[in-house]
């Protein structure tokens, strides 16, 4: 084991001495992931936008009508403009507000009576989405509002029915009306007794997969590329040896050829983990990368991904002869590769074929378990698959590596 790690280290000694191993292995994929980074995810964007004006015309006056501004203005998506009608009409036309709601006279004593009630909502025809998101608040709040009544009304009827304003001392029934309507709205602004926790579906079923942009992209799909080019080059360093006549001198060594082989693949491997963990961490603390909660998935995904590109360069150098040949080899193969398995973009934006061609590619599995970790929020049990799969082409690479390769 000790003639591994020497082989190992000086494997590490001779590649980081060498400055361009610097600019090739960390400088380049930093300025990459930053370029296309910001690439994918837009400059200018500026700050996102959190509310939507909507300008709300009062017709009726009423305290009912009253409380349905006061619960639309707390909504935080809304910013409400309370104004006329002919203002109302000049802003949408301009474009200067999302929507327009208009309560009408009568609005409190149709709400009371229980009847239909019709709001006069108009939306700005070039803001689709941003009215929606203002039609959707409305009808909560309205609802709300109605709600609060009809309680107040259930509350009036039961106090009736106990004839409790027959008693000494006690309210006048619009009076209590009014309270129990009041403490209605004052519980619903405590928090509705009835919450929706919304989530996004992270298992393999979603028929809509979240597209990763901007870092969550491009620091994994940076890393996974030129994690890929620098172990190749690794491995081309052992066909390097082979001309060199490294190799062969030391065959006459009493080291047997598999501890050999053993410390030039510890050395590789190695030398690509240090690399992508300096990309992830490069993702995180410059660009706010979130990978993940749990450090045991990131680390399993790193070590399968990163061992089983150390044996795909060892099974290059196995089938070429020269360091030149695997020189031109490494830019054609790890190009598509990277391409074809998502690194470069995100695979759901391409065809479905180009989706299913992934599957069969160590980068598209090891693409699927980053992104489970950075995009979808998974945990280690959930990236085993991907992990496994990698795993295996790791074995199938190397078992065929060994066979084939050639040390003289």
């Amino acid at each position: 084991m000790r003639k591994i790690w020497d082989i190992a280290w000086q494997y590490l000694y001779t590649t980081y001495k060498d400055r361009s191993s610097f600019v090739y292995g960390f400088a380049m994929p930093l300025i990459f992931t930053t370029v296309i980074g910001f690439g994918i995810a837009g400059f200018g964007g500026g700050e996102p936008q959190t509310s939507w004006r909507l300008d709300l015309v009062d017709n009726d006056r009423s305290a009912i009508s009253q409380s349905l501004a006061d619960r639309l203005a707390r909504d935080p998506a809304l910013d409400v403009h309370p104004t006329d009608t002919a203002s109302a009409a000049a802003a949408l036309a301009a474009a200067e507000t999302s929507a327009v709601l208009t309560l009408p006279v009568g609005l409190g004593e149709q709400l009371l009576a229980g009847e239909r009630i019709n709001l006069d909502f108009q939306m700005n025809i070039e803001e689709p989405v941003s009215a929606q998101v203002i039609e959707q608040a409305v009808l909560a709040a309205l609802s709300q509002v109605s709600s609060a009544v009809s309680i107040a009304e259930t509350s009036l009827h039961v106090a009736e029915e106990l004839q409790l304003f027959n008693l000494d001392g006690a309210p006048l029934p619009q009076d209590y009306f009014n309270q129990s309507r009041d403490a209605a709205h004052a519980a619903w602004a405590a928090g509705a007794p009835v919450t929706v926790l919304a989530r996004q579906v992270t298992g393999r079923t979603q028929t809509e997969p979240q597209i990763p942009l901007g870092f969550q992209q491009t620091s994994p799909g940076v890393g996974v590329m030129f994690t890929m080019f620098f172990i190749t080059y690794g491995g081309a360093s052992l066909l390097l040896e082979r001309e060199q006549g490294t190799l062969r001198r030391l065959l006459v060594t009493p080291t047997p050829k598999w501890i050999i082989l053993s410390g030039k693949i510890l050395g590789i491997f190695l030398a690509g983990l240090l690399q992508f963990g300096i990309l992830v961490l490069f993702g995180q603390f410059a660009f706010g990368v979130d990978w993940g909660a749990q450090p045991a998935a990131l680390a399993l995904m790193m070590v399968v991904f990163v061992f089983c590109i150390t044996c795909f360069s060892i099974l290059l150098a196995a089938l070429v002869r020269t360091y030149a040949q695997l020189d031109a080899l490494s830019m054609l193969i790890i190009l598509p590769l990277s391409g074809l398995g998502g690194a470069m973009w995100p695979i759901e934006i391409t065809p479905t074929w180009m989706q299913q061609l992934a599957l069969f590619l160590p980068t598209g599995w090891a693409m699927r378990g980053f992104h489970d970790i950075v995009t979808r929020g998974l945990g280690f049990s959930d990236v085993l698959q991907e992990a496994g799969v990698l795993f295996g082409f790791a074995v199938a690479f190397l078992l065929i590596g060994i066979w084939r390769f050639r040390y003289e």
